[in-house]
């Protein structure tokens, strides 16, 4: 059967099958988990420690690796030759923590002073991460139903994207609901956990079945030396 019939998305000639995409971009995937797992462990010491440059290398890390899971590495299929809608959506997800943290001097400079900028300010930010999410959740909808990823790596992006979605409409939501402001401060290590998450998954995007393989030869070892043991 053709990759056309089996993904249900016609193919384009030159480019690879949506299907199958990137299958062989393990080294794409591994140096974008990387990085977003880095962009989650600097994220748990930022809640834990006084804010540094941590607070703005962890956003940046992540975008790193949200921009290389997208053009590819070393010649290697990205999300950008796949789906254009996916690659905008994916790398938006992660531009508005780096914007906030840009600008998180100057909105603390601007809140003292009560101004009208601080006011206009917060507001554009709001849209922008309405709408950074908004392409996020299309981007996982094309990553989902075309399969560019696999399971884990999808799922693992979804609850991701799932968790954006939460936090950004949080604000929206009135500050009177005591039952959700009690929820949502036992929720703030869920971004970096998930994001985590996404880190280990695209690492082993493409290597589930060595990994199988080898914790199978390791376990048939294992049997084999106990058996001689026991006898």
């Amino acid at each position: 059967m053709s990759a056309q019939r089996t993904s249900g998305v016609p193919d384009v000639p030159g480019v690879p099958s949506a299907s199958s995409a990137m299958t062989g971009s393990t080294r794409t995937t591994l140096v974008a988990g990387v990085l977003v797992g880095l962009a989650a462990v600097l994220a748990f010491v930022d809640l834990v420690a006084v804010p540094s440059l941590l607070s703005t290398a962890g956003p940046l890390l992540a975008l790193a690796g949200a921009v290389l899971l997208v053009v590819g590495v070393r010649g290697e299929t990205g999300l950008g030759r796949v789906s254009a809608l996916a690659s905008t959506g994916v790398v938006l997800l992660f531009v508005p923590d780096v914007v906030d943290q840009a600008l998180s001097s100057l909105l603390r400079d601007l809140a003292t002073s009560a101004s009208v900028g601080a006011l206009t300010l917060g507001t554009a930010l709001s849209v922008v991460r309405l709408v950074a999410v908004g392409l996020a959740v299309a981007a996982v909808v094309v990553v989902v139903r075309r399969r560019l990823l696999e399971p884990w790596p999808r799922r693992a992006l979804v609850a991701v994207v799932a968790a954006a979605v939460f936090f950004t409409l949080l604000p929206f939501v009135p500050s009177s609901t005591l039952g959700l402001l009690v929820i949502v401060t036992r929720l703030y290590l869920l971004p970096p956990v998930l994001s985590l998450l996404l880190g280990v998954a695209l690492v082993l995007h493409g290597r589930g079945g060595r990994v199988r393989s080898r914790v199978g030869r390791g376990l048939e070892a294992w049997r084999s030396s106990t058996d001689v043991v026991r006898r």
